[in-house]
């Protein structure tokens, strides 16, 4: 792993996206002081530090030693072309979602209506995550059909010396910025399913299937935060780049 000095290591003059997409390490850290590095990724450390009341110096010196750590995720996004990244979205991240929300919802319902009387929160958490669930399916098929053909002409285009079509540029911004905030909303339903949970715990006692529940949840979260990092602040901007 190389090490960054000087500007690159004064992470609170960088936007946490930018961080996380050098060192997918740093998500670890951003998530265990609760900030949002996918969705909000585009925000200076030090803004949202002061927002949230965090200090900044302390995750200063917790994402010096994650890039001072010979450990690592094992890969670099950032390098990789719009299409072999988009490839590698749909293959891990598309087919996380679609085999996880049916099963997840399975769960949610069985909890739902075994414990919905004494828990009631699960009640909602099931109906927050049906929601979610059809809405990412939906967001999932905007992708595949319209959003990455686009980005892979684009690049096509340009590696075979073509300009960018003005009508191919134009729809593709357009997608681009409904694509955003449909992460925005699914970012926020997650969140407040994690507040119904009080982040995932369990109530002592829980059956098996009500740990499997949450269990599930909170790796859905975690994947969800990675997968909409990887598009937003990598192969979005990737995109944009494209269009010049």
């Amino acid at each position: 792993m190389i090490h960054l000095k000087n500007e690159k290591m004064n992470f609170k003059n960088r936007s946490v996206g930018d961080i996380v997409a050098e060192n997918y390490e740093a998500a670890g850290v951003f998530r265990q002081y609760g900030i949002d590095f996918c969705c909000g990724g585009g925000q200076l450390l030090s803004v949202i530090c002061e927002k949230k009341g965090v200090n900044a110096e302390d995750i200063q010196e917790d994402l010096e030693k994650v890039y001072g750590s010979e450990t690592g995720s094992g890969e670099n996004y950032s390098d990789w072309s719009p299409s072999f990244l988009i490839d590698y979205i749909e293959n891990t991240h598309h087919t996380f979602v679609r085999k996880k929300t049916e099963e997840i919802t399975s769960y949610a319902a069985k909890v739902a209506r075994v414990h919905g009387e004494t828990h009631p929160e699960n009640k909602d958490i099931y109906w927050h995550f049906t929601e979610l669930a059809g809405e990412l399916i939906d967001h999932l098929e905007s992708e595949e059909n319209t959003v990455f053909p686009l980005i892979k002409s684009l690049e096509s285009d340009l590696k075979e010396g073509r300009k960018p079509d003005p009508k191919k540029a134009e729809e593709l911004r357009m997608e681009l910025d409904q694509m955003e905030e449909e992460h925005e909303t699914a970012g926020r339903v997650m969140e407040k399913i994690g507040e119904l949970s009080n982040r995932f715990t369990p109530p002592a006692g829980a059956c098996a299937t009500y740990r499997i529940l949450y269990q599930n949840l909170e790796g859905f979260e975690k994947d969800l935060h990675k997968h909409v990092h990887l598009e937003n602040n990598i192969l979005f901007k990737k995109a944009e780049a494209l269009l010049g």
